[in-house]
């Protein structure tokens, strides 16, 4: 009976037009990414990795789309030890929770003590490009002997119902709040702890056509924003390799950045015996972090490799001066960063709380420093 209702329905005799047209999108999605992984990859090991992202962010985005729940939703972590996908800070967290804007939620929770928290809310739905709608900062999120409350809805509540909690307004095409947290010491820094609730949840009721194709058609938007970030975030920087500019949060994506941030980003290209040498006096902030990535923007085993540290983890010189010496081996030209033996892939480097930007200096040394 389930093979003859999904003949049926695969020749289209009127069942689920809408959902089934948005999944015959995202089979389109995934054999176009195919054909650009297999275009881009310049060596078997670019291929595998680029296709593993692929299949990673088929994952992340079944979740974030298909299982969530914007009428009883939660927060779930977009990241695991094995995937960190997107761009992301291996050394923090982030947790999204799906919402909409004709809602109600509620968020609380705990600060704990980490470098750095923020909320920043989504807007965007379908194919439409999401957009940063709104964002609440830790110097911005008001606590009460460590915890936190505040309000997401289009139209602001009643005393009866904000109490004591802030009101943070958004659009009526709000699609999700994401957290940021960046933990400098991991040994020694409590990282924050909430919960979402919505409060006007209606009644529960069956899937809808609609409803599935919307989610799918989320999911097509998603998986192909995540695995084409080398096509769309500087893609120049692929062609002059070994030097990292400055870049604003604007200009890295609203909905992949905060404003909080500065950001310095450029390619690596080495040989197993050279290392880039990145040389620079930190600014007065009080967070900042190095990583490695893949040329598909995946942090490079930062859970089995020495590819990220932040400022907590580097010891300056007596000078003040920082060098991160990344490469295949270590040669002992500073806090080395392993590429794992990749031929190429990006650097960021990330300066909280948007100080202007230090003078960095980049240099391709070979062999070792002895």
């Amino acid at each position: 009976m389930v093979r003859l209702c999904l003949t049926m329905d695969a020749k289209g005799n009127g069942w689920a037009p809408a959902g089934l047209e948005a999944w015959q999108l995202v089979q389109q999605m995934l054999a176009d990414l195919t054909k650009t992984v297999i275009e881009d990859s310049i060596n078997e090991r670019e291929l595998l990795e680029g296709l593993t992202v692929v299949a990673k962010a088929t994952a992340l985005c079944t979740e974030i789309s298909v299982e969530a729940d914007p009428e009883n939703p939660r927060f779930s972590d977009m990241c695991t030890d094995n995937r960190l996908i997107g761009g992301s800070n291996p050394d923090g967290r982030y947790l999204l929770a799906m919402i909409r804007g004709d809602r109600t939620y509620r968020v609380t929770g705990h600060r704990g003590d980490s470098a750095y928290l923020g909320f920043q809310v989504l807007a965007g739905t379908g194919l439409t490009p999401r957009r940063m709608a709104a964002y609440l900062g830790d110097r911005e999120l008001r606590c009460y002997s460590g915890t936190f409350s505040f309000i997401l809805s289009a139209v602001e509540p009643t005393p009866e119902v904000l109490g004591t909690s802030q009101w943070v307004q958004i659009p009526e095409d709000a699609s999700a709040i994401v957290v940021r947290e960046y933990i400098a010491d991991a040994d020694s820094e409590l990282a924050a702890m909430m919960t979402i609730e919505c409060l006007d949840s209606a009644r529960l009721q069956p899937l809808s056509d609609d409803a599935v194709a919307q989610a799918f058609t989320a999911m097509a938007w998603s998986i192909v924003k995540l695995a084409t970030l080398h096509r769309t975030i500087k893609p120049e920087l692929l062609e002059a390799p070994n030097v990292l500019v400055t870049a604003q949060s604007a200009e890295i994506g609203g909905d992949v950045s905060t404003p909080d941030n500065l950001y310095m980003i450029g390619s690596f290209k080495l040989d197993p015996d050279e290392s880039l040498v990145l040389e620079f006096t930190p600014p007065d902030t009080r967070y900042w972090n190095v990583t490695l990535e893949s040329v598909w923007h995946e942090c490079l085993e930062p859970r089995r490799r020495r590819s990220s540290v932040t400022n907590k983890g580097v010891r300056p010189e007596p000078t003040g001066r920082v060098r991160i010496a990344i490469g295949a081996n270590d040669f002992g030209h500073g806090h080395w960063l392993d590429t794992g033996g990749r031929q190429r892939g990006f650097v960021v480097v990330r300066w909280l709380d948007n100080p202007e930007p230090p003078a960095l200096h980049c240099e391709v040394v070979r062999g070792s420093a002895d």
